[in-house]
Order: structure tokens, then sequence, then C-alpha cells
């Protein structure tokens, strides 16, 4: 790429240790889960490596939302189904991004007035 001024180097976002993600529009950064086997009810161990063929939706833990998401705030837990996100990786660590339109439910420490529901 080339410019008046002359040849413009790329610039690898890997060797920035500077660099800050922000997610656009109604985009949803959720932080992986720690664990990655699970336990049925009667205590048989999932390991991760087995594809589920099942619907099961997963709780995110929420780090950072576009500026056109209006229902889901960083430090939420986000329930949504793997297969409707983009699993990326940022610096070795495990992250999904979301449309706030996949997003099922949404479990918050703040209450809102007057609301009634379930709580984890």
């Amino acid at each position: 790429m080339t410019s008046p001024a002359g040849p413009v180097p790329s610039r690898d976002p890997d060797d920035d240790p500077k660099l800050a993600v922000r997610v656009t529009a109604d985009r949803i950064l959720c932080r992986s889960p720690e664990h990655g086997d699970r336990r049925t009810k009667a205590g048989i161990l999932i390991p991760a490596t087995a594809a589920s063929a099942d619907r099961r939706g997963v709780w995110l833990a929420v780090t950072e939302v576009g500026p056109l998401v209006r229902t889901v705030e960083p430090g939420d837990r986000a329930l949504i189904l793997p297969d409707t996100a983009i699993e990326v990786d940022v610096r070795g660590d495990v992250f999904f991004i979301v449309r706030e339109r996949d997003v099922h439910a949404v479990a918050s420490e703040e209450r809102l007035a007057g609301s009634t529901g379930l709580y984890l």
C-alpha cells in the first residue's frame, strides 16, 4: 500500500501489545467459560472435545458491548447458543462475539424496580 508520502508499512496487530479491542454496532464480547468439561445430573463426565448435537445454551460473562447495545452491560452474564457466536482468540484467551438479538437471557447484579425473575 502506498500513500503520497511513500509506502506505508503493514502492521501486524500481534506486534503491538497496546491495541484495544472494541466491538461495533450491536455486538457483545463475552469471555469463554473457564471449564471445558461438564457433568450430567447423573455425574457422567462429558469432555469438552465431545461434539454436542443438542442446542444447549451457555452462560458467558459479558466483557464489552458495542455502542448500539441496549439491554446488556459489561459484568452481566448472557445466555447464548454457541452455534450463533463467533469464537475469537485474543492473545491466547478465547472470547465469543454475538449479536444482541442472539442473547436469550441476561443475568445481572442490578435488578430493575418491579421486575421479577429467577436468580442464578
